[in-house]
């Protein structure tokens, strides 16, 4: 049995995967959308995708959900078959990033609504910010999320592991997406990833910035099943 794990970003949900998700339905057994909204680690969010499912995975993951991911991949390195890692990265928490989230969180626990309506150009490519349906379904989903998860999920990366120190013992094929308009997760910043993973490519998608999945939905979706296809994985 084979298990595709979609697993969604910072204040996001099944809404980051679901169209690709179905593109790439018929290749799999089932679907898991892994729930990020209840742990207070990143370790922990990775057993509880593990433990949610059986068998084999696919493991397709966005942003903060690349860091679980790959820690599902240090937990089980046997049970991944492949894995997606959508505008990610690799390393530890950086100089100043406490007071950097703690900002975000203060801003988020007074106002979820004008956080939301602020963060959503920012993760968006110059024409993705214009287009005000798809800033509306981003702010949206912000909202859902809440404040609580919202600064749970902050601490958890605040607190990740860096996993640079085990992705080289990766024995599963692993692709890199990001888009061409992300200032966060750059084409560098994938490419230095990828340098770490014996089996890894970095493929760099245009007309996106960091909420790739939501940008180019069809785009992603035939880079992945293309990859996968030619891995030999589907």
């Amino acid at each position: 049995m084979v298990t595709l794990v979609t697993i969604p970003g910072i204040m996001s949900d099944a809404r980051t995967w679901s169209p690709i998700a179905e593109t790439l339905r018929s290749h799999v057994d089932a679907v898991h959308v892994a729930d990020t909204t209840k742990d207070a680690t990143l370790p922990e969010m990775a057993s509880r995708a593990l433990a949610a499912t059986t068998g084999d995975l696919i493991v397709m993951a966005h942003s903060m959900g690349g860091r679980v991911a790959m820690e599902m991949g240090r937990q089980a390195p046997d049970r991944i078959k492949a894995m997606v890692l959508s505008s990610t990265s690799a390393e530890g928490p950086g100089a100043g990033e406490q007071a950097h989230r703690q900002t975000r969180i203060d801003g988020a626990n007074a106002d979820m609504v004008s956080y939301a309506r602020n963060w959503a150009p920012k993760v968006l490519s110059k024409a993705g910010g214009q287009n005000d349906a798809l800033v509306a379904r981003i702010r949206q989903m912000v909202i859902d999320c809440g404040p609580e998860v919202h600064e749970r999920q902050n601490l958890a990366l605040l607190h990740r592991p860096d996993a640079t120190r085990y992705i080289g013992d990766f024995p599963f094929p692993v692709l890199l997406i990001t888009g061409d308009e992300d200032h966060l997760s750059t084409k560098d910043v994938h490419d230095g990833v990828a340098a770490q993973i014996p089996d890894a490519r970095s493929v760099v998608i245009e007309g996106a910035g960091h909420l790739l999945p939501f940008e180019q939905p069809e785009a992603v979706a035939q880079t992945v099943q293309r990859w996968l296809q030619d891995r030999s994985v589907i």
